[in-house]
Parts: structure tokens; C-alpha cells; sequence
């Protein structure tokens, strides 16, 4: 809810400074000053998450992408009406909210624009089991578009990055409970608890690299 709480607060406030022709340019500038750095901490999370890295903590990137967008959203608002290229790039933040109304409301593109709606703007469930100082196991779904978590291997890097090891564990079903019991200096041993579609409790025992 965070992503779409933050979002929505941010269009409302956009279109308040729109009614009220709101002209602050401190704020306006302190604004865009905001907005770059989350730009730039976007695309830095965007190139760590593509080598298989990321910052330290779950939601993190989140985060930058979230107040990313949000600021554009609000500097739509704060910005006079005129024709250039800075008012068509904050426009198209501002404008996804009627362009995912808008393929709503044709048939073909539906299916397309609720999938792009609730990947954008629904929060994944994450939970990490600490293993050691160095390396946690982390489980991630979310509920409505994955029917099963994926499970990843955490380890710290560089005091503020984590490298992520995806998918070590597909399980294809919902996830009960995690125990762990650690094995030497470079593996541990994981008992997950699994509920099957008929409602019985499966169990799976496998022993996992630290390294990779």
C-alpha cells in the first residue's frame, strides 16, 4: 500500500496546486533538485538490480522508484502551462492514472492495463530468515499476481548493497514456515513447510550454497 498510498497523495496534491495556480519557485526548484537525485537513484538500483545486486533492505528500491514518480507528479502541478519538452515529461507521470483508466475502458487493451496496474501499483510481501551476519534467505510474492513466492539468497556487500541470488528455491506452493539450520561455514540446511492446493501440508528439505 505504500506505493499506491504515496502516489495517490502526490496526485491529489498535484491537482490542488492546479486549481489553485499555485507559483512557488523555491519550492518548484527545490523540487526538481529532489526529483534528480531520485532519478539518479532509480537508474543506479535499476543497473545494481540487473547485475544482481541492490541496496540493503527489502523495500528499498521501492522507495526510489515510488518518490520518484511521486515528485514528477507534484512538480506537474507546480509547473506553469507551456509548451516544452520538461512539461510533456512530467505530464506523462501525471497522465498514467487516465491512461490505465482509459485501457479500462476498451476491451482489448483490459487485460493489459490491469496487469500493468497491479505490477506498478501493488506492494510485493517480502520476509527474510536471517541466517547469518553475512546472509539471509528472503521469500517474495505478491498475492494477487503470484500464486506461488520466489525465494531468493541475500548477502551483504559493500556495507550499503546486497547481493541477490533469485529463484534458489522454487517451491510452487504457498510457503507455511522457513527453519533453517546452518552446516559448516558455506551451507545451510532449509525445511520448508508447504501447503498443496488440496489443502495438505507438504515439506521440503534441501541444502543450500552460501556462495555463488
Amino acid at each position: 500500500m505504500f506505493t499506491l498510498t504515496v502516489l495517490f497523495g502526490c496526485f491529489l496534491a498535484a491537482i490542488s496546486c492546479k486549481i489553485k495556480k499555485v507559483k512557488a519557485p523555491v519550492i518548484t526548484q527545490l523540487m526538481w533538485y529532489f526529483h534528480l537525485s531520485m532519478l539518479f537513484f532509480s537508474i543506479l538500483s535499476v543497473i545494481l538490480l540487473i547485475c544482481g545486486y541492490g541496496f540493503k533492505g527489502t523495500y528499498t528500491e521501492r522507495v526510489f522508484f515510488t518518490l520518484y514518480a511521486g515528485s514528477a507528479i507534484i512538480l506537474y502541478g507546480l509547473t506553469q502551462p507551456e509548451v516544452s519538452g520538461k512539461r510533456v515529461y512530467l505530464a506523462a507521470f501525471y497522465g498514467f492514472p487516465f491512461v490505465l483508466a482509459a485501457g479500462l475502458l476498451l476491451p482489448p487493451l483490459r487485460t493489459l492495463a490491469v496487469i500493468m496496474g497491479l505490477g506498478l501499483l501493488s506492494d510485493a510481501r517480502m520476509e527474510r530468515y536471517r541466517i547469518d551476519d553475512d546472509f539471509a534467505l528472503q521469500t517474495r510474492s505478491i498475492d494477487i499476481i503470484d500464486r506461488h513466492p520466489s525465494i531468493s539468497l541475500v548477502q551483504d556487500k559493500y556495507y550499503l548493497f546486497e547481493k541477490i541470488s533469485s529463484d534458489v528455491v522454487m517451491p510452487e506452493r504457498r510457503v507455511l514456515g522457513v527453519k533453517m539450520e546452518k552446516r559448516g561455514t558455506d551451507s545451510v540446511m532449509l525445511h520448508l513447510n508447504m501447503l498443496e492446493d488440496a489443502g495438505q501440508v507438504a515439506k521440503l528439505d534441501t541444502t543450500l550454497s552460501l556462495y555463488r
